[in-house]
């Protein structure tokens, strides 16, 4: 049977089946490579793509170099994400095969390489990778180092007593494994000493958006940790507030019932604005089903108590992961609007002028049919019916946490040198968890 009839054989056969036409097709050897690469990106169906990254696995030494230019040359997310998978799982090489991938010119193929040595626990040859120029392999390269825990501490604390350009990612591996704790009083002061000549003009930027946060009109910060009941406040750059928000809301170690509190973010006054980032702490677990409602009553009350002190206070909730979005806006001690996508039965009011010319995300504003003859795994055809939907019929764009935030407060996702800055941030302790130990794992600073 020729390799095309095995290509196609081992798309069409249940899985139970494959293994005679997958081997088949291992024995035909580098000439299988190219054939194989292709129809793995050209069946995107998951059933099939698994099948034949198993297929380029185990041909081995053959598939390396064509999977390596491939993986170097590949622009689409899903492409990158399949070559690497098949890449850093290549059959009879070891470590040392992919030394040289550890400087090649594409991150994308360093990136898998770090992931061969990380799982071979190869730390040593990572920390030629710490100064990397790709933010994504760097934070690769940290998340090996931190699964490694103390066992890699002897290793950095090598690093760290001598010299050179390694010292830095030593330092950052360290935090990554401990935390503030981890670090020696000659190191804590050095991180702070930066913190401190960093902060003062530092430009805002984009934020990264999952998870939930407050804005409250005021510019007394002092009153607003206090109204959320935060204590020993650190001052921080905006970029490590951030940083510290996003980690928090995907760690998913540490103490179960202050997992999400442990530390909260909160910033200088934005054009007008304080916002706050992290979820105070509910006694429900996350793991209740009752927590999403204990959850989002929390939200509405803390508004009402917000604004009956500050005059103006909001919540907002967006995800990285799904479509959750959602929004609570408070005036004078009253919720004049609430709205969760996932909960639209549960509104508080009849919108609100910030809703003005969106459509809300839970109702369907597309003619029936409209998208019968879109293969809706092709993004870009979706798009492209989608954009041309909304100039024919006058479909509103649909609304976001972010649309309303920049509408009637600040919105983190646009912020950037246009937004005024006033004061300072800081990264604050719940009184919930207070003695607790830091969270571990490095910040942007």
């Amino acid at each position: 049977m020729r390799i095309d009839e095995l290509i196609d054989e081992l798309a069409r056969v249940p899985e139970k089946e494959r293994g005679p036409v997958q081997e088949a097709l291992v024995a035909c050897g580098a000439a299988a490579v190219e054939p194989v690469m292709v129809a793995m990106q050209e069946r995107p169906h998951p059933v099939h793509w698994p099948a034949f990254m198993e297929v380029l696995r185990s041909i081995g030494r053959p598939a390396f170099e064509p999977i390596r230019q491939a993986l170097a040359a590949a622009t689409a997310v899903e492409e990158t994400r399949r070559y690497q998978a098949a890449f850093q799982g290549l059959t009879g090489l070891a470590p040392e095969d992919y030394s040289a991938a550890l400087r090649d010119p594409s991150p994308a193929v360093r990136e898998a390489a770090v992931e061969v040595f990380a799982g071979a626990g190869r730390l040593r040859e990572l920390t030629e990778v710490f100064a990397d120029p790709s933010q994504k392999v760097r934070r690769r390269v940290m998340r090996a180092f931190g699964a490694a825990g103390e066992d890699a501490v002897p290793l950095l604390q090598e690093i760290r007593s001598g010299s050179g350009r390694l010292r830095a990612g030593a330092l950052t591996a360290l935090a990554e494994i401990g935390g503030w704790e981890a670090l020696s009083e000659s190191d804590q002061a050095a991180v702070t000493r930066l913190i401190r000549i960093k902060a003062p003009g530092e430009e805002p930027s984009p934020m990264h958006l999952c998870g939930s946060w407050y804005a409250v009109r005021t510019a007394d910060q002092a009153a607003v940790l206090e109204a959320f009941d935060l204590h020993d406040p650190v001052r921080a750059t905006m970029a490590m507030g951030a940083s510290a928000w996003t980690r928090d809301a995907h760690d998913w170690g540490g103490d179960p019932a202050h997992r999400r509190c442990r530390r909260m973010y909160v910033t200088p006054e934005l054009n007008g604005w304080t916002l706050v980032f992290g979820t105070p702490h509910l006694d429900v677990s996350p793991r209740d089903p009752e927590w999403e409602a204990t959850f989002r009553a929390a939200a509405t009350t803390r508004c009402e108590a917000l604004s009956k002190r500050f005059g103006s206070a909001q919540w907002f909730g967006a995800s990285c992961g799904d479509d959750w979005t959602a929004w609570c806006i408070a005036e004078a001690g009253t919720v004049v609007r609430f709205y969760d996508v996932f909960e639209p039965d549960n509104q508080i009011g009849d919108g609100h002028p910030a809703e003005e010319g969106l459509l809300l995300p839970h109702l369907d504003g597309w003619p029936d049919g409209a998208f019968d003859d879109i293969d809706l795994s092709d993004f870009e055809a979706f798009r492209a019916r989608s954009e041309q939907l909304r100039r024919d019929l006058d479909i509103p764009e649909t609304a976001h946490s972010t649309d309303i935030a920049g509408r009637t407060s600040v919105d983190p996702w646009s912020l950037g040198p246009q937004t005024a800055v006033r004061g300072r941030a800081v990264l604050a302790t719940p009184g919930c968890y207070r003695g607790g130990p830091s969270p571990r794992g490095a910040l942007d600073i």
